[in-house]
């Protein structure tokens, strides 16, 4: 047997047997498994949304073997080049990944501090801790299109909206709670030269359904994600879920998947495995979801771009505002991106330049305390002549709280943010941050803020 594939069965093993352990835990109360569902996607290292683009799907790579004098060593490439901060382990990490198993991790530290207005002016600090393993099957058994991945976590949580007191989060990477879990496990198969593309096991939808691609560098909490979406189950409660997507054209992409809903029945589906998934006896509750869109390389003078809709459905009872109980819900969600000029020569000029998104989604406002959110972003990459790592830019937020006069909402929130993303080195940044909420959770007892915030992130 290949040493890759022992060390294959070896760590899919203990991770198995974690998540199972996972099922021991409690269930939460339902405020505490629904405080922190709605989180966009957090683009760290190892993390790869589902591809929009059939030409987006991985492709098979030769074996590595960097000229000694390019290795990410001591006694090589100077540390301060390095794209991991652990560097390449004598070789060892090349070699390991030739095998077919690659490792990736992140430590993210933010700090913000409310200046003035919100809840209390006080500054605090949130720290995320983020470990995961990609399996190419093809190379460690011969399976073509099969990829495995397992994401661990490790969050420390102070402050931010709590000093805040807002209802879209100025960090994305609060949980509300201190957390270590197996976040996400499952299973890839890609079919028909790329044509479909079936994911099985505990994953972040917000990698699936709902994303724009150029919101990596927001800290803001709905930067790039729907608030419309009860239960989504993503960052911190990633879910038990299958999804399939079929790329019938070069410019075609569509579809569906369906989740395990039992964050809404106080399940957090986060520190859990399937339990919640195949048992009806402790939740009946399940998120449908469908995506539909186009996508181009070139728009007139402009760049690349995308257009999506998609439409959801829970089944879950929902409590309405006026005292019934409302069965299921539904809602629709929109978005466009569009790189608006490129910036460099080659194919540098795609990744570099201004980007804008526009996003929308609705719900029902009788039973859904957000029933529309409108948000628009604009980044640039590639700030100035020798800072093209560099990243600035702003994002504006809407959230129409519900006019029920039992929802408790006396007016509805906004929130802008500016921030520019510094690249020190390949393997650390530092991003500075500032935010503006007006009308704080619709509470009028709640000055409007100003948040200032800082976020370091170093690649493992």
């Amino acid at each position: 047997m290949k040493s890759g594939q022992i060390m294959f069965g070896i760590v899919m093993g203990l991770f198995a047997g974690v998540v199972t352990a996972q099922d021991a835990e409690p269930p939460m109360t339902s405020d505490e498994s629904v405080a922190n569902v709605m989180e966009p996607p957090l683009d760290l290292p190892g993390h790869e949304r589902g591809e929009r683009d059939k030409d987006d799907a991985p492709k098979s790579e030769e074996p590595k073997a960097a000229p000694e004098e390019e290795r990410e060593w001591f006694g090589h490439k100077p540390f301060w080049e390095w794209s991991r901060v652990t560097g390449d382990w004598g070789g060892a990490r090349t070699k390991i990944e030739n095998l077919g198993i690659e490792f990736a991790g992140s430590y993210t530290l933010d700090w913000s501090s409310a200046w003035s207005g919100g809840v209390r002016n006080v500054a605090s600090t949130r720290s995320l801790l983020d470990l995961n393993l990609t399996f190419d099957l093809e190379k460690i058994v011969g399976l073509q299109g099969g990829t495995v991945f397992a994401d661990f976590y490790s969050t420390d949580m102070r402050g931010g909206s709590r000093d805040v007191g807002d209802y879209q989060g100025v960090s994305n990477i609060e949980t509300g709670d201190n957390l270590d879990q197996v976040a996400e496990f499952w299973y890839e198969q890609r079919l028909f030269k790329d044509v479909l593309r079936l994911k099985v096991g505990k994953m972040d939808a917000a990698g699936e359904f709902a994303f724009v691609s150029h919101n990596e560098d927001n800290l803001h909490g709905a930067a790039g994600c729907v608030l419309t979406i009860p239960g989504y189950p993503t960052y911190p409660d990633p879910a038990m879920g299958v999804v399939l997507f079929a790329y019938p054209t070069e410019w075609l992409y569509i579809g569906g998947g369906l989740f395990d809903g039992a964050t809404l029945d106080g399940f957090a589906t986060g520190r859990r495995g399937p339990a919640t998934f195949f048992n009806d006896d402790k939740s009946d509750s399940w998120l449908w979801m469908g995506e539909v869109g186009v996508t181009w390389n070139e728009l007139w003078s402009m760049g690349a771009g995308r257009a999506a809709a998609g439409v959801w459905h829970h089944t879950h009872d929902f409590d309405r505002f006026d005292g019934g109980v409302e069965s299921d819900a539904s809602g629709f969600y929109g978005l466009v991106e569009q790189q608006l000029f490129k910036q460099g020569e080659g194919d540098a000029a795609d990744e570099h330049g201004l980007f804008c998104w526009l996003q929308y989604g609705c719900a029902d406002e009788d039973i859904l305390d957000v029933s529309q959110h409108l948000g628009g972003g604009m980044v640039l990459k590639g700030t100035f002549t020798g800072r093209e790592d560099d990243n600035v830019g702003t994002w504006l937020s809407w959230i129409d709280l519900s006019d029920d006069e039992s929802a408790g909402y006396a007016d509805d929130e906004i929130a802008w943010e500016f921030f520019y993303k510094c690249q020190v080195t390949p393997s650390f940044s530092i991003r500075p941050d500032l935010q503006f909420v007006f009308n704080p959770s619709g509470d009028e007892a709640i000055d409007d803020a100003v948040v200032g915030g800082l976020r370091i992130e170093v690649a493992f």
